[in-house]
């Protein structure tokens, strides 16, 4: 850990600790996978139960992990591209440490039981408070760097960012049903809705916006390229302000909900694709003549593993969403599949790389081992698509013996076993290969060594200077 005072301490202190939950979260799920194919696997052990680590294991990845790296991610970029220090480093500090104390309460109380039981707001209202704490505080350390700004221009990850720390509060406060406790739920069906409109917007208005802004910063950065275009870059921006924000209702759409809020999550889900192609053209664009640079940079290709895989979520999304897709898939494993290729390929790719761009610069070194960077990546790629294989396969099986055949739910499990057991397999393979990255951010830390090319110790200088201009677009 570094001095609570130091430049940059705050970010470190948020991904480091982020990526030790990597590990544990992933370890659970593992776990689980086990338990598809082996029910007794964990027998006579409480906190084991599938339904108390399910859900452990959803807030260790989503909160502890990713929502902890992300916010890393941006008390690194933001000082970058305002011209300024971090507001406060000692808040950012207390913020990593408030967040990592009241994940770690939460995740201990779901373990043993106490739990709110509703999708992505299980932690109870005594956890909510820290976490809403943190994302108050976050936000207002952010907006003070921008406030103080040297650079007028805001580049367009600034954009993602403010959007992202106002929406996410108020977004947290309404799915958590705060103004309710000890409950935190509404009655009946209003609860789904609202549920549901938390649900998906934790990825639309939190993971999505909050990630793009990250890979908005590092595809420039690391090709040394221009932007293709701030414009479409706006486009991407309102669009998914626009509409992200209804699509949660496809999860209900065989709920005794108003049809017209069926009808509403239908069509925003299909208007999804208008921001994703405009974000998928201008990063393509941006890379044209620099797609040998996925050999030698390692932040890079993570990164770019993580564009492709957001357009391919996207669009599986979209057309989960259609009445026809949405009565064979729903309900199945196809769904957490879904969820998986979001969370795991999407946003762990992406903040996976940018870890490997920031904690060198943070502290003035090299990546540990980029072979082990590179074994690592191979692994991962191969893991998840085993993995995801394994959930696709399962999920269509069932929806085609329910909805076709019309079997009833226990005379289909027995033949899904093959397909879990390749959750097993690629689950191993990429708690191995996350045990290892791991390994090479404590080893970067720790062992500290110097930039092998001398010409690497000036652009990193460079870089880290506050006077850095953000890396505009080839429009102007």
């Amino acid at each position: 850990m570094l001095d609570w005072k130091r430049e940059n301490s705050a970010a470190a202190n948020f991904m480091l600790s982020a990526a030790g939950w990597l590990i544990i979260g992933t370890l659970m799920g593992l776990v689980l996978a086990i338990e598809f194919v082996f029910p007794d696997f964990a027998h006579g052990i409480p906190w084991l139960v599938f339904g108390r680590l399910r859900q452990a294991h959803v807030n260790t990845v989503l909160f502890a992990w990713l929502s902890g790296a992300m916010m890393g991610t941006w008390l690194y970029i933001v000082p970058k591209l305002t011209g300024r220090k971090i507001w406060s480093e000692v808040l950012g500090n207390i913020c990593a440490l408030l967040w990592n104390v009241g994940l770690l309460a939460g995740i201990v109380l779901i373990l043993n039981a106490y739990t709110q039981s509703r999708e992505y707001a299980e932690l109870v209202w005594a956890i909510d408070v820290p976490v809403m704490i943190v994302l108050l505080l976050n936000m207002v350390n952010i907006y003070m760097t921008v406030r103080h700004r040297v650079e007028q221009k805001l580049y367009v990850s600034m954009w993602y960012i403010i959007g992202t720390v106002m929406w996410f509060p108020m977004l947290y406060f309404i799915g958590n049903v705060m103004w309710a406790p000890p409950t935190g739920a509404l009655m009946g069906v209003n609860d789904a809705i609202f549920n549901w409109f938390y649900g998906h917007n934790v990825l639309g208005l939190w993971f999505t916006t909050g990630l793009l802004a990250v890979i908005y910063y590092i595809v420039p950065r690391e090709t040394s390229t221009p932007l293709y275009s701030h414009f479409l870059s706006l486009i991407a921006f309102w669009g998914i302000a626009f509409f992200y924000t209804g699509v949660g209702a496809h999860h209900l759409l065989w709920a005794p909900i108003p049809y017209w809020l069926k009808t509403v999550a239908v069509a925003e889900s299909f208007g999804m694709i208008i921001p994703v192609l405009a974000f998928m053209f201008n990063i393509l664009l941006t890379m044209r003549g620099n797609w040998s640079r996925l050999r030698s940079s390692v932040p890079l290709l993570f990164v770019i593993t993580g564009w492709a895989a957001y357009i391919l979520v996207s669009y599986q999304g979209s057309n989960e969403a259609l009445r026809g897709v949405n009565e064979l898939t729903h309900f199945t494993q196809y769904v957490p599949g879904h969820a998986h290729l979001a969370l795991m390929f999407f946003a762990a790719s992406t903040l996976i790389g940018a870890m490997y761009y920031m904690i060198p610069r943070i502290y003035g070194c090299s990546i540990y081992s980029t072979r082990m960077a590179k074994a690592q990546y191979a692994l991962y790629v191969i893991g998840f698509v085993t993995f995801f294989i394994g959930f696709t396969i399962a999920g269509l099986a069932q929806g085609t013996d329910w909805v076709h055949l019309g079997l009833p739910v226990w005379a289909v499990l027995p033949g899904l076993r093959p397909f879990m057991a390749l959750r097993i397999m690629g689950g191993t393979l990429l708690v191995t290969s996350f045990a290892m990255f791991g390994w090479n951010m404590v080893a970067t830390v720790v062992a500290r060594r110097p930039l092998d090319v001398p010409d690497a110790v000036m652009l990193m200088a460079s870089a880290d200077r506050h006077k850095v201009s953000p890396i505009l677009s080839e429009e102007g």
